[in-house]
């Protein structure tokens, strides 16, 4: 019988009736005894709902953010847009010594250690203890889509997934315990294989979208996509573009924009528009669980005064040339306001409620609904313009997706943008919609701000042009060293301070 890496042992219960939004409630698995645990149907549903509830537990017992606000904050100010995040990842300056990648590794690969578990307990299941063997296979799916997602985090911050060399991931398909625990990276390439074929079985086999709660045919294919464009190797981004492009043609019609942008962040998860978020139960302490949204980025805001009531200044949230961009856009209005990062006693910040709400401004907001949104709808049709724009589409056909995403606003309204006169300007429009649609929510405008060009750089040196440009050693972060000390089989990232 396996330990885990805590040398934690639990008498696995099984929760009958539990609902599919019950994810909280239940034990992550990878804190559970896997052998013969998983003895039912029901045992099968339990501990594929508790998978889930490692992106708010990782390896602990409470909520926290670190698959939340707080790594996409971080990407924000490397990308010099969100100043939250702070000036180590805007001069991209950090260290393997840095708290937060250390909580980022190991909480991420707990959940990789909660759906190991998940995929283990599900498949020693014999068959004819599920409805049918269709709902075995969907599950599997699931569990392996999640893994494929959560790898593909630890491969875009902690590898060289834009290079063919031996910097890949630590892979794990087991549980881990003290026997396995020390293991080294595979390589780029073999990490993608991998991942990708992880999550095809996601797209061959997971149900279509119906909630944003779990995982969906459509992220699936959204997962393959990003990892083939950020990838870029050869072929991929026509092959991205062939999946984002079925992606909008097939999809349920009930996955689609909202014409009101304020009311996609009103309803949170129960928008239509969002196709994956990290869903925490009521009576949950929510904002505790997204203290980066509801306490760090409210208070990196401008503080409520007599002199600024009506006038707040957003360049206390935001770095200089995207303070320009958002304030001229329809979208400002409906993305920034005036929150509470303590109580219905502290001080009012002006700041991003598109994400902070209305922060902890009582008790009954501590339970609001805050949320990571992992994937919007609109940035499917920034990808097809990125991805028609490298595959050599003409510039007009390459910023009709924009245009027609605009388009679907009626709150704020979003005017046609121009054709733009030459590739390099395309480039930088589609940048610019990435940044103002997306920011601070998932990472995207990081990722796009390396993989798009201005001259002979990164266009991320149009927003820092006060940072020298770096090695592209250093667009991923260092292993950490509570890692590299201990695991004297693993290769440290180079570049860094281990």
């Amino acid at each position: 019988m396996k330990k885990t890496l805590y040398n934690i042992i639990i008498v696995f219960v099984l929760i009958g009736l539990t609902s599919c939004d019950k994810f909280l409630s239940i034990t992550p698995p990878h804190k559970l005894v896997v052998d013969n645990s998983v003895t039912t149907y029901d045992g099968a549903v339990s501990i594929l709902n508790g998978m889930y509830a490692s992106l708010s537990k990782g390896s602990g017992t409470s909520t926290s953010d670190f698959f939340g606000g707080s790594p996409f904050i971080a990407l924000s100010a490397q990308a010099g847009i969100g100043r939250a995040g702070g000036v180590a990842y805007y001069n991209m300056s950090y260290l393997s010594t840095q708290s937060a990648f250390s909580t980022y590794w190991q909480q991420w690969y707990a959940c990789v250690n909660s759906a190991n578990a998940a995929i283990i307990g599900i498949s020693g299941l014999a068959d004819n203890k599920f409805p049918s063997i269709e709902v075995k296979t969907r599950m599997l799916s699931e569990a392996r889509t999640f893994r494929a997602w959560v790898y593909s985090h630890l491969m875009w911050c902690f590898s060289h997934y834009w290079a063919d060399d031996e910097y890949g991931v630590l892979w794990r398909e087991d549980i881990a315990d003290f026997k396995n625990i020390f293991a080294e990276r595979i390589s780029v390439k073999e990490s993608y294989e991998k991942i990708l074929a992880d999550v095809e079985e996601g797209v061959k086999n997971l149900p279509d979208y119906t909630t944003s709660k779990r995982l969906s045919k459509q992220m699936a294919k959204v997962i393959k996509a990003k990892l083939l464009m950020n990838r870029g190797w050869a072929g991929d981004y026509a092959a991205a573009l062939t999946i984002v492009d079925d992606i909008i043609a097939t999809s349920p019609a009930v996955f689609k924009m909202d014409p009101d942008m304020k009311k996609v962040f009103n309803d949170a998860w129960d928008s239509n528009e969002v196709l994956w978020s990290r869903y925490m139960e009521d009576a949950t302490g929510r904002a505790y669980g997204e203290a980066s949204y509801s306490q760090i980025i409210i208070q990196a805001g401008d503080a409520w005064s007599t002199a600024n009531q009506n006038n707040p200044s957003s360049l206390k949230s935001f770095f200089p040339e995207f303070d320009n961009w958002i304030k001229a856009d329809p979208r400002f209005a409906q993305t920034m306001g005036w929150a509470r990062a303590i109580s219905a006693t502290g001080i009012l910040y002006f700041c991003p409620t598109k994400l902070a709400r209305q922060g902890r401004a009582s008790t009954d907001l501590m339970n609001d609904k805050f949320t990571t949104y992992y994937f919007r709808y609109p940035e499917l049709y920034l990808m097809q313009a990125e991805l028609r724009a490298r595959t050599n589409q003409s510039l007009a056909n390459s910023i009709a997706p924009i245009n027609l995403m605009r388009s679907k606003r009626t709150n704020p309204v979003l005017p046609a943008l121009a054709v733009p006169a030459t590739l390099e300007q395309l480039m930088e429009t589609i940048f610019r919609e990435y940044c103002l649609e997306l920011y601070q929510e998932n990472g995207s405008e990081w990722f796009a701000s390396v993989r798009i060009k201005k001259g002979n750089q990164p266009i991320l040196y149009l927003m820092k042009p006060d940072i020298t440009p770096v090695g592209v050693e250093k667009h991923c972060w260092p292993i950490p060293s509570t890692e590299t000390s201990t695991n004297k089989m693993i290769k440290p990232n180079p570049g860094y301070d281990n």
